[in-house]
């Protein structure tokens, strides 16, 4: 896959969740790769649910690993009880795409997120998450797959927010050994329509 065309991937499919009411774009980019995702309300898909959806890919031209990554997954997500912090939590399933320069493969992953704010300092918050694909639920050359990233944010404007971080993407295919696809620090914003 050329490098167009895995931009172009990334930009259509975060694209489509647009006409489904989209309420956050978030873009994050390193040295070698570029990070787009679409979250919305679930309530905007299914009446009265309390979480989000989300799509988005990420793709990366690392000259050893060449990768694309598209998801679509849904979350239920809500206040987690942090005593004297504003702490909101998720947990989920995606569906998940994933071609390399060697492998490819895709499949369910369960996962979560976290976003902890303090009382005072709403503006200064701290994200993370984390998906897991087993090797029951994969298909073709991929057994498993694990992505996680942390990052910590500001928010310029209420409704806009920079960031930095840190993000990991690690494959293990059915005929070799376990490799980092992605993996180093994300600069990004949060964009909230």
């Amino acid at each position: 896959m050329t490098k167009l065309h895995g931009w172009l991937a990334v930009v259509l499919l975060t694209a489509t969740a647009l006409p489904a009411h989209a309420e956050t774009f978030d873009l994050n980019i390193n040295d070698a790769a570029v990070f787009g995702q679409f979250n919305g309300p679930l309530s905007h898909v299914f009446n009265n649910t309390d979480g989000e959806y989300q799509l988005g890919g990420l793709y990366s031209d690392d000259k050893n690993t060449r990768l694309t990554n598209l998801h679509a997954g849904l979350m239920l997500t809500g206040d987690a009880g942090a005593q004297e912090a504003r702490l909101t939590a998720g947990i989920g399933l995606r569906g998940q795409y994933t071609d390399t320069k060697y492998d490819t493969g895709g499949g369910g992953a369960i996962g979560g997120q976290f976003d902890l704010r303090f009382a005072g300092f709403e503006r200064l918050g701290f994200q993370g998450y984390l998906w897991y694909q087993p090797k029951v639920l994969s298909l073709g050359d991929i057994e498993d797959q694990l992505e996680f990233a942390l990052t910590a944010d500001y928010q310029v404007l209420r409704n806009a927010a920079v960031y930095l971080g840190y993000r990991k993407l690690r494959l293990d295919p059915d005929n070799g050994h376990a490799y980092t696809a992605d993996d180093g620090a994300i600069f990004g914003l949060r964009l909230t329509f």
